[in-house]
């Protein structure tokens, strides 16, 4: 039985399901908003082609707020060409269902690659790289303009690992705008009661957000003070966001983390500012492994940790103002942050963390496209991709079947044995069968009856022998 998930109170999603165009593969993960699929889309002569598909959240389907925040998405996402940012391809609905097509990109998210390394630092141009990646796909958004080539203002709101994607060639992709702000206000500003579905289930967010509440959109401990406290966001909030990935990147911990949301927030939000990333680097040199060629851990340049730390300024005015002059400062404090090749050292880096676990990702993937070629259901599948047995070929029948077809086949030879018998009959000469009239009355000049004769006979036979009295006569 498939393992399914009820959208929009009519629609289910499971593996098979065509919405529009494109058939659903593999559910890949799960967010505030909706759900994300891979998906193919297939042509004439075997032809296909993969496709991540966001799909509305089943209690938000109904809700009109929510169903133009995603909509809104999908417009601003769509305006946005840049080899760092994941192209929104196609928009569609079906049975009241909203999906947003997305350019399938096969890489791992960033959450997952730090949550492998539990706290091993990457290598300065790795950490450098990936940021560098990150702010050239915020600048393309943040110098958005309209078909009037007026600035559109967008801002992202959500810069976390969850939302970074590095394939396998290091190449590092932006994805949902879901809580971006757009033209001075929050997309997510918008939904009923002020509530969003990301902060929907959490109870009090204490008296120093408290009054901000509308305005906590995104993931928690990468967060902006100005956001956590209700003031007006610019792009130097997603600024900030990226110091933080930078700072976890190279010291292997976050500068703000507690296991409250709460914490973590007053924390961001208080006057105290971040300990320079190279205060938590390891002291010894064998403390933690390397994914580095030659093995240790290689230092942080001094100018790559005054850069973390003003762009984690707490106040919006001290930091660094924009993406761009963020990127600048990455090629001087580390020299081929800027270069392409540099993606080498990044997909060095994700490869030695990461180990086997991408392959078995990648693997899930190549057994689901395979199980819906072949048309099998999701337990098959999972059967398959497990190792257990599966019947190939013709399936199994079960036993009260199986006593049916004994029993027909049984009838079927008896009739079949009652007509051999018949015909073996007919072929033989029929046993002879005497008639003798029984005898007239005395005195009696009528003829007796003619004998019976058996009908329908093989052959004439002559009449019967005249009786007596006929002799007689």
């Amino acid at each position: 039985m498939r393992q399914t998930n009820a959208v929009g109170g009519s629609l289910h999603l499971h593996s098979g399901l065509t919405l529009g165009r494109y058939e659903l593969v593999l559910r890949v993960a799960r967010g505030a908003m909706g759900e994300v699929w891979a998906a193919r889309l297939r042509r004439e002569h075997g032809f296909q082609k993969l496709f991540a598909l966001k799909v509305l959240r089943p209690e938000l389907c109904r809700d009109p707020t929510f169903e133009r925040m995603f909509l809104e998405e999908a417009a601003l996402a769509a305006r946005i060409r840049h080899p760092n940012v994941v192209s929104v391809v196609d928009l569609g609905e079906q049975e009241g269902t909203l999906f947003l097509v997305m350019e399938w990109v096969c890489g791992e998210p960033l959450a997952a690659v730090l949550r492998a390394a539990r706290g091993r630092p990457a290598p300065p141009l790795a950490a450098a790289r990936i940021a560098y990646q990150v702010c050239a796909g915020l600048e393309a958004a943040h110098e958005l303009c309209d078909d009037d080539g007026r600035p559109l203002g967008l801002v992202h709101c959500d810069v976390s690992p969850e939302n970074l994607l590095i394939t396998s060639e290091g190449l590092v992709r932006l994805v949902d705008f879901g809580v971006a702000i757009h033209e001075g206000t929050p997309l997510s500003e918008r939904t009923r009661g002020g509530v969003s579905p990301r902060d929907a289930g959490v109870a009090d967010l204490g008296p120093r957000v408290r009054r901000a509440r509308q305005e906590l959109r995104g993931t928690a401990p990468y967060m902006a003070p100005e956001h956590i406290l209700g003031e007006p966001s610019d792009r130097r909030a997603d600024v900030f966001a990226v110091g933080i990935l930078l700072y976890e990147l190279l010291a292997g911990a976050h500068p703000f983390l507690s296991e409250d949301d709460q914490i973590t927030m007053d924390r961001i939000a208080s006057a105290s500012p971040a300990e320079p990333p190279s205060s938590r680097f390891p002291k010894k040199r064998d403390a933690r492994p390397s994914w580095r060629p030659s093995g240790g851990l290689e230092a942080i340049p001094p100018a790559l940790d005054r850069l973390v730390s003003a762009a984690l300024a707490k106040s919006p005015h001290k930091r660094t103002p924009t993406a761009a002059e963020l990127m600048r400062g990455l090629e001087e404090a580390v020299p081929g942050a800027e270069m392409q090749s540099s993606d080498a050292a990044v997909a060095f880096w994700v490869a030695g963390v990461l180990g086997d676990a991408r392959e078995l990702r990648a693997r899930k993937l190549r057994e689901a496209l395979e199980a819906a070629r072949r048309g099998l259901s999701d337990r098959e599948a999972m059967a398959h991709a497990a190792g257990a047995p599966r019947a190939v070929g013709r399936p199994a029948v079960r036993p009260r079947a199986r006593r049916g077809a004994r029993a027909a086949c049984a009838a079927v030879l008896a009739i079949a044995g009652c007509a051999l018998i018949g015909l073996a009959a007919r072929d033989e000469p029929p046993p002879s069968i005497a008639t003798v009239p029984p005898p007239a009355p005395s005195g009696s000049l009528r003829a007796p009856p003619p004998a019976a004769r058996v009908e329908p006979p093989p052959a004439p036979r002559p009449p019967p022998a005249p009786g007596p009295l006929q002799r007689r006569r």
